[in-house]
């Protein structure tokens, strides 16, 4: 049975795929995640825009980028990368606190048994409520913390209530400093996940798979059965169609239901690509030929 996966720009990464709608992969960014360059291959499909790019296919990561034939096709945002780093960095580049022993000499002080100041101390992210101080008498009111409490009569044991869980809302999250070695191993993993995209677009191109890229459509992908459906019928579509409409007419009519209106509309704007689609045909059929007569048995005589 034909395989044909649909996704949908923008769920995932941001937005569209084409060098023109993505931002530029940054010097930085290539400096820091470093180029994985493919290798060229001639299987495949690709449409980016509506305009058909003709093989040898080579899918590049530079960076937070991944490329095919120089046209950035996916870009994964480095927003969790850099604030890792940034933490990274700032808990690097922060002094050791010293102090001053009995003679006179700066010594070093654990971070952990610092203790500020009250009016340089940190806002607590989360305070516990203060428990209320039981008032026994009107001196209680004006007692002194230090002075042991006056022996009072034991009272009665109140009620024992459960206390209401706080709401999740009014709980601050606790947000912990990234050190360098997990900044380190987030960047491996980072750079590992744009490695596994990367070779999931080769692999699937080496299979014979189409893809259709596009600022203002739907990203299509498929099979190489739904692929060389599609070539049978859009060349010659492509070729007569006299408006998006009528090219989706056309395709419908050869069984390809699953190009939608927005993709006709970009391949129409690239109406006169009917050329390379048909050679591009020819050399399919060309192929199969001879891939057919290799598998004929050879007579004995």
């Amino acid at each position: 049975m034909k395989r044909l996966t649909w996704i949908l720009l923008g769920a995932l990464f941001c937005g569209g795929v084409s060098a023109a709608e993505l931002p530029e992969i940054t010097e930085e960014a290539i400096a820091e995640l470093g180029i994985t360059l493919g290798t060229p291959q001639m299987n495949g499909f690709v449409f980016i825009d509506g305009r058909y790019i003709s093989p040898p296919y080579t899918v590049t990561r530079k960076g937070n980028g991944i490329f095919i034939n120089r046209i950035l096709i996916e870009q994964v945002p480095m927003g969790v990368l850099a604030a890792a780093a940034e933490t990274a960095t700032a808990a690097e580049q922060t002094p050791a606190k010293k102090s001053v022993d009995a003679d006179g000499d700066f010594v070093e002080v654990k971070a952990e048994a610092a203790v500020k100041p009250a009016d340089e101390a940190a806002p607590v992210a989360v305070a516990e409520p203060a428990k209320p101080k039981t008032v026994k008498s009107i001196d209680d009111l004006f007692e002194d913390s230090d002075t042991p409490e006056k022996p009072v009569p034991a009272a009665a044991p109140a009620p024992v209530t459960a206390a209401a869980p706080a709401h999740p809302a009014a709980v601050a999250p606790v947000i912990s400093e990234l050190t360098p070695e997990d900044s380190k191993r987030q960047k491996e993993a980072f750079v590992a996940n744009l490695e596994r995209l990367r070779k999931g677009y080769d692999q699937a191109l080496i299979q014979g798979e189409f893809f259709f890229f596009g600022q203002r459509h739907n990203r299509v992908n498929g099979n190489y059965g739904t692929a060389r459906m599609l070539m049978e019928v859009l060349p010659k579509a492509l070729r007569y169609a006299q408006s998006p409409q009528d090219l989706l007419q056309r395709l419908n009519q050869g069984n390809v239901y699953f190009v939608d209106l927005g993709i006709c509309t970009a391949l129409y704007k690239n109406k006169f690509s009917f050329p390379q689609l048909e050679e591009r045909l020819q050399k399919i059929a060309d192929a199969e030929s001879v891939d057919s007569m290799k598998r004929k048995p050879v007579p004995r005589w």
